[in-house]
């Protein structure tokens, strides 16, 4: 092999090492419980992250603007949120109905969901809002 094959051939394994291990934020699971919101990951391999805590923040989504924190809630050696039963209770009052909110969830990893509290006869449903937009529509 030629330097410059070897080169690009180095090159295109860092490009795609890179790629794989930045795979951006997992998709987090929202239901209404209750009167809460219920956050869990729906995957196994979540784990703790930093001193075995994890966070749970959101805010609301507006890409003309930098990202501003409404809610936000560390916990420290809880059971991780991985399904239903065990989800982290975000108060229903901590969000407005009918408005796009990014939530995320920090662990080893970040899990994120866009979603819209919709309020349709006082039956609350949560319906998750397509990537880049920001409204529920």
């Amino acid at each position: 092999m030629t330097r410059k094959s070897l080169e690009f051939s180095l090159i295109l394994t860092i490009g795609i090492l890179l790629n794989a291990c930045s795979q951006g934020p997992r998709p987090l699971e929202i239901t209404v419980k209750q009167d809460n919101l219920c956050a869990f990951t729906n995957n196994t391999k979540t784990y703790y992250g930093v001193d075995n805590s994890f966070l749970i923040y959101l805010g609301k989504i507006d890409y003309t603007k930098e990202f501003k924190s409404t809610y936000e809630k560390l916990y420290s050696k809880a059971t991780l949120p991985i399904d239903e039963k065990n989800c982290v209770l975000i108060p229903i009052n901590e969000i407005e109905k009918n408005v796009a909110y990014d939530i995320v969830l920090s662990t080893n990893k970040s899990f994120q969901a866009s979603v819209c509290l919709i309020d349709r006869n006082n039956n609350l449903s949560i319906k998750y809002v397509d990537p880049g937009k920001s409204t529920c529509d």
